[in-house]
This record gives C-alpha cells, structure tokens and sequence, in this order.
C-alpha cells in the first residue's frame, strides 16, 4: 500500500477530517491533500508527528529501503518478532535523544533518525540478542554525531523490566507501564509522559532535570556531587526518601502515606522539587 493511501487509511480510522490533521500537526490543508493525492510526502519531522499520532513506526508510514532520504533527513530501522514477556537490556552509543514507547505488535521496533548523517547504515550497527526471557539490543556508532535520535518500540504486553546504559541528552519514556527502567550514565533531561512503574537513575556527577505529567510509581535518583530537578503537577503527592551521605532535598513536601516515592542516594547531591 502506498504512503498516501495509508494516510488517508488512519486518517479516516481515527475519524479526522484533512482539517483536523492539519491542525495536529500545524500544516496547511492543502499539504494534507498533496500527501494524500501522491504529490508528495511529509519531511521527517511531520512524519514522526504522525508516527506518534497514529501510534505507527515511520517505516509502517513510508515502507522504503532501511535508509531512505526524505527531503534532507535520513533514517534506518530494524525490527524483531517476540511472543513473550522479557527482560530488555539495552545499550546504546551518544546520541542526541531517545524515545521508548509501547507498541500494539508483537514486534521490537528501533528507529533511527539524522538531519547531516546520510551514511547511517555504515556509522551505526543495531544487534539484537533474543536470549528466551531476555533481550540485548545493543546499538553501537560514531559518538560524534549529535543530532542522532532513536525510537524503540516494546510491545505493550511484554513489557517487564528495561535496563538502559547510554549517554543522553534527552530521553522521553511515552506511554509506558514498566515494572522497572534503571538507568546508568550520563543524562540532561528524562521527561516522562503518560507513564507509570519504577525509575531508577544511576547518573553519577550528572546533574540532571526530571518532568513527570504525573508521577505514578518510585524516582530513584542516585548521583554524586551533583543536582537533580524534578518537575511535578502542582498538588502532586509524594513520600520523600532520603539516604547516602550529605544529601539533601529542597522544596519538598513530603507525604508519609503516599505510595509515590521520591529516592535521592549518593553523596554530596541535592534534589530540587518544583510544583507547577
């Protein structure tokens, strides 16, 4: 099926009309008309809109070679069958940003996207190791390259545990209900949207700037001589845990029977708490 078919096909499926796309995604009409006519197609960045509004991969949109150009941009993509609940490790270069979201398939997906990088299939090597409850995806490239972002897709229902070793800019966990998300390395920005379970970040010397839409489950923050922000709905509820050694929160309103938990571990940190 072509691109513009599909289009028109989800478009339809979620009862919009080409108006009401376009304002979604802040184009005209008439864009929507072309990309469903065939006389053109949407740049990367209007694609990835559509991919998280129709909860669809990019190459479920456009179905081309692994690394396609689209007006400027490159991308690369790589799946895998899976049938049951794992335990997913996942290691990971510097890059710019990751997005993990669920997916409705049964299928591990990974995307990756570049606005200068055309060779990524040559700077960038994806191995999966499907190891019966556990899974290694291990994506390996040049660190210099800083505009890299990387989407992986979990299918929703065998979703458990994510360990994540990487060095990030920005991450964004979307739409997830995990078990547990420990992460470990260097880290500027986690944003969490819509999401619930455990997270567990191990960013040593890395001061680092959390976002919750709402918390739903434990924030472990556990650095050195560092600063954590965290960012909460004004009127969240939490219960503040306090270890390690010369640590301390500030702004904190801490609630004894709250079941959400904010951890700050380590030595020599502090963890800002900001109601907005």
């Amino acid at each position: 099926m072509l691109f513009s078919e599909k289009l028109k096909l989800l478009r339809k499926k979620n009862s919009l009309t080409q108006e009401e796309l376009a304002e979604k995604l802040n184009v005209s009409r008439q864009a929507i008309t072309k990309w469903e006519s065939g006389d053109g197609i949407p740049d990367i960045d209007n694609l990835k809109q559509l991919s998280i509004l129709f909860n669809v991969t990019i190459d479920e949109l456009v179905k081309e070679d692994k690394n396609i150009k689209v007006k400027g941009k490159y991308y690369m993509f790589e799946e895998l069958d899976i049938d049951h609940t794992k335990h997913f490790d996942i290691k990971i270069s510097q890059v710019y940003e990751l997005n993990i979201k669920p997916s409705n398939e049964e299928k591990v997906k990974i995307e990756l996207m570049s606005d200068e990088e055309e060779n990524l299939l040559k700077l960038y090597k994806i191995k999966i190791d499907d190891i019966y409850n556990r899974m290694d995806i291990n994506i390996k490239g040049k660190s210099e390259y800083k505009d890299i972002v990387i989407n992986i897709y979990i299918p929703e229902k065998y979703i458990n545990e994510i360990e994540l070793n990487t060095k990030i800019k920005n991450l964004n966990i979307i739409d997830l209900d995990v078990v547990e998300l420990e992460y470990d390395g260097e880290l500027k920005y986690l944003n969490v949207n819509n999401s619930k379970g455990n997270i567990i970040l191990n960013v040593a010397k890395s001061d680092v700037e959390v976002n919750y839409d709402k918390l739903s489950g434990l924030l472990e923050v556990n650095t050195i001589n560092s600063t954590a922000r965290v960012e909460l709905p004004k009127g969240t509820k939490y219960k503040t845990v306090l270890k390690g050694i010369h640590n301390k929160f500030i702004d904190a309103n801490s609630i004894e029977e709250s079941t959400n938990i904010i951890e700050l571990n380590g030595a020599n940190s502090k963890l800002i708490i900001i109601e907005k």
